[in-house]
């Protein structure tokens, strides 16, 4: 890694007392037109996504892992070495993963930010399995929703409270600027978006997946309160997960040792993960249909301070 973390936690130490441009100095927001371009003259084709730039060419798929950050299906602003952090992360849960014997596509980095694996045909969905009353599932309990995806929850749960067992709150994965719509089992199938077999494999693997993931950062003192996982088919029908692995995010992460405290005094619990930044997205009015507002300086370093923290709590250096 290019850079270390004590490095990166002087670094971000510095950014406080520094303005917004200093920031800004190490901040990748991605492929350029001009690397687009010479990407595209060689045959390779480029998808840019709300966070990664994806190089496709032949059996060959690499994810760049950007600094951009997404919200609400929205890009809000870059954070500092967001996205080389969190493709350390990513590359430690797809290696434990992948010894675990879960079906994990061979993969590789050949630089820093980048992790290539093999093409797959992906299946246009995202899986959201929830351990938790939390984010945008609390946001409508509270406006008396009971009904997530066919998942009927009962009444008087309190905020952010353990579910009785987990629960997939599936998503059509839409465009850059669109929304993604919550859907069901049934329409996933009604609409050809996969068989209702290869719904049942993929429905068992992410709650494996979820258990997984759950089980080792219980044991490190956290909490995986949800998660979104993507999945995609070979030539021969074998489903693969793909894209990124329970990371600070495609997750929601609380602090364990204060949770039930927390919980008791009706205070939200230490959230180690982009949830912030949607709080105060929602303070401000952002519905995601208008430019959302600037993000203060200090919580663009609080949150790079966050995805450090899991890295090292991860020891991915």
């Amino acid at each position: 890694m290019s850079q270390s973390s004590c490095t990166l936690s002087t670094l971000f130490e510095e950014m406080k007392t520094k303005d917004s441009s200093f920031l800004e100095k190490y901040c990748y927001e991605g492929l350029s037109d001009e690397e687009k371009k010479e990407f595209s003259k060689n045959g390779f084709e480029i998808h840019s996504g709300k966070v990664r730039d994806c190089v496709i060419k032949g059996n060959s798929f690499s994810m760049i892992h950007t600094d951009r950050l997404s919200a609400f299906d929205h890009f809000i602003c870059h954070i500092p070495f967001k996205g080389l952090l969190l493709s350390k992360i990513n590359l430690f849960w797809l290696k434990k993963a992948k010894n675990e014997g879960f079906p994990i596509p061979h993969f590789s980095e050949p630089r820093d930010r980048v992790i290539e694996m093999k093409n797959l045909k992906l299946f246009p969905l995202e899986i959201v399995v929830r351990g938790y009353l939390a984010g945008s599932m609390l946001r409508a309990y509270e406006k008396n929703e009971r009904n997530f995806c066919h998942n009927t929850l009962e009444d008087d749960l309190k905020a952010w409270s353990k579910l009785s067992f987990p629960i997939i709150t599936p998503t059509t994965k839409a465009k850059v600027g669109e929304h993604d719509e919550n859907t069901t089992p049934e329409e996933i199938i009604k609409k050809g978006h996969c068989t209702k077999d290869e719904w049942h494999k993929i429905e068992k693997l992410a709650l494996s997946l979820y258990e997984f993931g759950r089980n080792h950062y219980d044991a490190l003192g956290w909490i995986l309160v949800d998660t979104k996982y993507e999945f995609g088919q070979d030539a021969e029908g074998n489903i693969f997960l793909v894209d990124e692995l329970h990371t600070p995010d495609s997750s929601r992460l609380w602090e364990k040792s204060s949770y039930k405290k927390n919980i008791e005094a009706s205070l939200p619990p230490k959230m180690l993960d982009k949830e912030v930044i949607r709080r105060y997205l929602i303070e401000k009015g952002f519905q995601g249909k208008e430019p959302p507002p600037e993000i203060p300086h200090h919580k663009k370093i609080s949150l790079a301070e966050v995805y450090l923290e899991v890295a090292k709590k991860l020891e991915c250096f």
